[in-house]
């Protein structure tokens, strides 16, 4: 496993094997990468993989703002690629920049369109190259996210993902229900997936979430410390997420070790466990983004994704207060 640092705050891990897990986990392909946020080099990793695009380009994302992005996408069509897009339609507070971008890009031909109203919010952050490969991500595709924000971006070339992706996505354009595949999708199954995958560590949990405030998972975290699993939560300042304070008051009382970190702005969303399997995606730890929300990720034992998850974290968590 090699671990490469990447300008200024981000860094970049290259691939590597993980030892066997007893928590489902889908391996990320040949040509997977974990980056981490702030750094110029994760906008450049995307949009390469954009401007290299032969076929077709599929985004679903929150929201997407980021000019260098905006350019691909509008580059990838003028090539003769066939660009698709789903945003949501009712961001909170950004509604006038979703639409704008939805604007330039529908006037480069591209087929931009508002997520499934079926869900509370199209929360997912992923890309699809060629049905090739895939980034799947904690960013949405704005500016902050690449330059200001705690992120992590795990780019994969597994066709299983690949392909659940593309299914997703599809459905998602024509309003049809799906399966998850071999992937952590709300509403399907990533409330169940997530769970599981915490009450199967035997030595620690280390959680990064922009917002905690599910109740079965407090308690089940409370269980998790009772069988002597050492439990770490990482959240972002309450000064932003009022509901955090609460969130920290409530674990703190059931014997969790949590944190707040003031910088980077903390909006990544991943979970280790025992160092050995990882979450990564779109889900923060509340009941909106469990149940209600179109969100995706995926849980992987790539020890590459470990590595660079768990040096973040401790990083992070030393600066944490």
């Amino acid at each position: 496993m090699l671990l490469v640092a990447a300008l200024g705050l981000g860094w970049m891990g290259l691939r590597g094997t993980a030892p066997a897990s007893a928590v489902p986990a889908v391996p990320l392909g040949a040509q997977a990468l974990c980056v981490v946020t702030p750094s110029d080099e994760a906008r450049s990793l995307v949009v390469n993989d954009i401007l290299n695009a032969r076929k077709s380009v599929l985004v679903e994302c929150y929201l997407i703002s980021d000019p260098a992005i905006v350019q691909a996408l509008k580059s990838a069509r003028l090539r003769g690629c066939d660009v698709r897009v789903i945003m949501e339609e009712a961001p909170f507070g950004g509604f006038s920049m979703n639409q704008t971008v939805r604007n330039k890009l529908r006037s480069s031909g591209i087929d931009a369109g508002w997520g499934n109203r079926v869900y509370s919010f199209t929360h997912a952050k992923y890309v699809v190259i060629d049905e090739v490969v895939a980034w799947i991500m904690t960013a949405n595709l704005s500016k902050s996210a690449f330059d200001k924000n705690r992120e992590i971006l795990v780019r994969t070339s597994s066709q299983s993902i690949v392909q659940d992706l593309v299914r997703i996505f599809w459905a998602d354009r024509r309003r049809n229900p799906c399966a998850a595949g071999s992937l952590v999708v709300s509403p399907v199954n990533a409330r169940q997936r997530l769970l599981d995958m915490l009450r199967g560590s035997s030595r620690s949990v280390d959680i990064v979430s922009e917002v905690f405030d599910d109740h079965e998972t407090s308690r089940l975290l409370q269980d998790l410390v009772r069988r002597g699993v050492v439990v770490r939560v990482l959240i972002a300042v309450p000064e932003r997420i009022a509901v955090n304070a609460v969130a920290r008051s409530d674990l703190e009382g059931k014997g969790v070790a949590v944190r707040y970190l003031e910088s980077p702005y903390l909006h990544a969303k991943y979970i280790v466990v025992d160092g050995r399997v990882a979450y990564v995606g779109s889900h923060n730890l509340t009941a909106g983004s469990l149940d209600e929300n179109r969100e995706v990720g995926v849980v992987t034992d790539d020890t590459m994704v470990i590595s660079t998850l768990a040096t973040s974290f401790s990083g992070d968590w030393d600066s944490g207060r």
